[in-house]
């Protein structure tokens, strides 16, 4: 009887840590844009290269085997011409109903959980924005980009899809 509770509970551990292997989530901190270059992380494709050269405070989740980032961080609205150059303005029909999960970290915003309410969103000050960038030949990589230009202050979000039909 010990024995099968054994073979049970031993095959129970390792289900578990196989599960939870499955959705490990890797969390970085940087105090400014050349930190996280330093580090890798743009090179990785964590942190766009684009993000203005005054970027802090910035704070990357990734979940590894969804390819899925989020981020946020801050920036002097002097120097936000180059992201704005990059940035294209998303039509909020588009956006609308975009499923955002919560990375179960205390910097990313309950605005930005779940279903995307663009309306919400905009009245709290946010602009929206969306880039299509190609992964690989069989995905692409949506950012999805929630910036107060004002306050100098973003957040971004990005999963990869699949391309197949």
């Amino acid at each position: 009887m010990q024995r099968g509770f054994f073979s049970v509970a031993v095959y129970i551990g390792i289900t578990f840590l196989v599960v939870a292997c499955g959705h490990e989530l890797r969390e970085s901190s940087y105090h400014t844009l050349a930190d996280a270059r330093n580090d890798g992380a743009v090179d990785r494709g964590l942190v766009p290269d684009y993000l203005p050269q005054t970027s802090r405070n910035i704070h990357e989740l990734h979940r590894i085997e969804h390819s899925k980032t989020w981020c946020s961080f801050e920036f002097l609205p002097s120097d936000s011409e180059s992201l704005r150059r990059t940035l294209k303005r998303s039509d909020k029909s588009q956006l609308a109903g975009m499923r955002i999960e919560h990375p179960g970290v205390s910097w990313w915003p309950a605005d930005f959980d779940g279903n995307l309410d663009v309306e919400r969103v905009t009245q709290e000050g946010y602009e929206l924005f969306g880039v299509d960038v190609p992964a690989t030949a069989n995905s692409t990589s949506v950012y999805l980009f929630m910036i107060d230009w004002s306050k100098g202050r973003a957040f971004f979000y990005q999963a990869t899809h699949s391309n197949r039909g």
